[in-house]
């Protein structure tokens, strides 16, 4: 993850396969030149990127786009102008959602789910049906052409554009922004921002995070030694190697009596509120401290 959403900024290598196999598409759409030629010629012909099916006798390098398709299309959207590239049902044209999430039941009885917009219009909204509707379908469905015929189209191209850029257009950062989202948690800017060496840095980033390499962690990876520490012969926990052993508590009693307090931090979020409270003009440098203080324990 980005280091504004709280990892280490090396990326991952699957998802960064999956935004470039994206960015095809986006050139397979947007730009002109003789691999788009032949891919259209191939395999679009008269379809759509949305509707295009897959094939046995496809190549591997388009079996893979093809798989990757609908993170594509989240982030696709259409400025739908004549209604050409236009899908009727599955496109975002006419509002946020596609019309298939918001008429499902007239979606699943309609026998022309892959029609554009276009051919709608020539149609003059008479598709067909594979059941006779009720009356409240055949109303909604009403009030949908109604809908569709009120919409200003214009005799120029439907433009294809990006959701997930402010600019809307294309951008393999986007699409791994928004792969990465889900996992979005604290940016730890007090760590990064810190005039410390990158070593410690990374330290104390696994420290915050609970993945230090303590006997806890170990045993949890099938580690077969023993779990205790070799100071106290108490479980080794990443609190108690750092705040609870009688080691690390005469050092932070040290610190504690430099700067008068009565007590000490017993973990990492007691000791934020610590100094804070103990230490209030200090937030811009209590990382500095603690960094110090942890490595030297």
């Amino acid at each position: 993850m980005d280091k504004k959403k709280g990892g280490l900024g090396i990326k991952d290598i699957f998802k960064m396969n999956i935004t470039l196999l994206c960015k095809w598409w986006w050139k397979l759409e947007k730009e002109d030149g003789l691999w788009q030629t032949l891919i259209k010629n191939k395999y679009l012909r008269n379809a759509t990127i949305s509707t295009v099916k897959h094939r046995l006798d496809d190549s591997p390098v388009w079996s893979n786009l093809l798989k990757i398709r609908q993170i594509y299309l989240r982030g696709r959207k259409i400025q739908t102008k004549n209604g050409k590239k236009s899908l009727f049902w599955e496109d975002n044209w006419l509002h946020d959602k596609p019309l298939c999430i918001e008429h499902p039941v007239l979606f699943e009885f309609c026998e022309n789910k892959e029609i554009i917009v276009h051919e709608v219009l020539s149609r003059r909204g008479h598709l067909t049906f594979s059941r006779w509707l009720t009356p409240l379908l055949f109303e909604e469905w009403l009030t949908l052409v109604d809908k569709v015929f009120s919409f200003t189209f214009e005799n120029l191209d439907d433009t294809i554009l990006w959701r997930w850029n402010t600019k809307n257009t294309f951008s393999t950062k986007s699409v791994y922004n928004h792969l990465s989202s889900e996992r979005t948690t604290n940016s730890y800017n007090h760590i990064w921002r810190a005039k410390l060496p990158y070593k410690i840095k990374i330290f104390t980033w696994l420290l915050e995070k609970g993945a230090i390499l303590t006997k806890e962690n170990l045993v949890k990876r099938k580690w077969p030694g023993n779990p205790s520490c070799m100071l106290c012969n108490q479980f080794e926990t990443i609190d108690h190697l750092f705040f609870q052993c009688p080691i690390s508590k005469c050092v932070w009693a040290l610190i504690g009596f430099c700067l008068g307090t009565p007590s000490t931090p017993r973990n990492c979020t007691k000791h934020k509120f610590w100094i804070t409270n103990w230490l209030p003009q200090g937030q811009s440098v209590h990382h500095f401290g603690f960094s110090a203080v942890c490595w030297a324990i």
